[in-house]
């Protein structure tokens, strides 16, 4: 359990919730409105749900067949599944996007140079191409429509796969819902994309991602989740935990506005280098030391990375990062993934808390 002064030795950054947790949250089987660019709470909701069964290919699955989908194909090696139903002449297709695994937290920090985000676009690529393969031979006689949604990382990827389905297919058949998406492009024309819907919070740091300074946005429309009094209630009901996440934006803002002055850019992203011990790091090198962390990847280097860090011009960000749990037992953890204050503000929980206590 957590304890009073948020450290978490024993909380892992992934909490845990029943299948039967996620199943009651399940909509009927005609869960998604009419009008596409109409946002709807229960297509929403049910996108919270299928996100936080999409870790367990049993639970994710059995969810989607309650939802009428069948012919389910998962593809493992990049964490997405696409299933159909069909009625009358439309097929009906899901993709549901996981979140961060291992050496994937890598490239979410790979902004890039280009208009997409360059780590969430490759692995859009990749779905786009599976995706028409999976049509090829079960769409023959039949209208496709779409329903994308994944959480975190998956989210980033279902708002560009979405916008991408919109300029093929038209906004009318495809049901964007993304959860905790990071932004993701520089690109100017981004609200044409009506009927995608991304749920954020400003108290998640990874939803401001990369830096609005910067220019970068999702596509489609921001649905911004507020925390309401009795958000820490529903939070606890529903993962069993006590949470200690933010429950106000200001944090965030705040280094939000040291890292804009560490990377005024893109390029000074990867390119300006501040003096952490004995060598030199960009804000890009650095965040790479906090994805060895994150994936398993720790050794001797690493860690010194961020011993030094703490004199450094890094020091706010590490503390930042690292708020509500142990710097050095999450170093020395086993899976690197301790839970803390910025992990439980991303939590799926963290959303379906605030989903069900809004009045949207």
């Amino acid at each position: 359990m957590v304890t009073d002064n948020k450290h978490t030795s024993a909380a892992r950054l992934s909490i845990h919730i029943t299948s039967e947790k996620v199943y009651s949250m399940l909509s009927p089987a005609v869960f998604l409105p009419g009008n596409s660019s109409r946002f709807d709470f229960t297509a929403a909701r049910t996108a919270c749900a299928l996100s936080l069964s999409a870790e367990d290919k049993r639970e994710l699955g059995g969810n989607l067949s309650a939802l009428g989908y069948g012919d389910i194909v998962f593809y493992d090696d990049r964490g997405f599944c696409i299933a159909s139903r069909t009625r009358g002449n439309t097929l009906e297709t899901a993709v549901v996007i996981r979140s961060t695994q291992g050496d994937e937290w890598y490239s979410n920090f790979d902004v890039g140079y280009s208009a997409e985000h360059s780590g969430f676009s490759k692995t859009a690529d990749f779905i786009e191409l599976r995706l028409s393969d999976y049509l090829f031979t079960r769409a023959i006689g039949t209208q496709p429509s779409f329903f994308v949604t994944g959480c975190s990382r998956g989210g980033a990827v279902a708002n560009i796969l979405s916008k991408r389905l919109c300029e093929r297919y038209g906004t009318d058949r495809v049901w964007g819902y993304t959860i905790a998406s990071p932004r993701v492009t520089i690109s100017r024309n981004v609200t044409r994309f009506n009927c995608v819907f991304n749920l954020i919070r400003d108290e998640d740091f990874f939803t401001r991602l990369p830096l609005e300074g910067w220019g970068y946005q999702r596509y489609g429309r921001d649905i911004t989740l507020k925390t309401a009094d009795d958000f820490k209630e529903r939070f606890g009901l529903i993962s069993g935990e006590k949470y200690i996440g933010y429950v106000s934006p200001q944090p965030v803002d705040t280094i939000l506005c040291s890292m804009i002055k560490l990377a005024p850019n893109v390029h000074a992203y990867y390119e300006r280098r501040r003096q952490v011990g004995d060598r030199k790091m960009s804000l890009y090198e650095f965040l790479n030391s906090v994805a060895d962390i994150l994936s398993d990847n720790t050794d001797e280097s690493s860690a010194d990375i961020f011993v030094s860090a703490m004199v450094s011009d890094y020091a706010d960000l590490l503390s930042f990062l690292s708020d509500g749990a142990d710097l050095y037992e999450l170093m020395g953890s086993a899976n690197g993934a301790l839970r803390c204050s910025v992990a439980d503000s991303h939590s799926p929980c963290a959303y379906i808390a605030a989903l069900e206590g809004s009045r949207l």
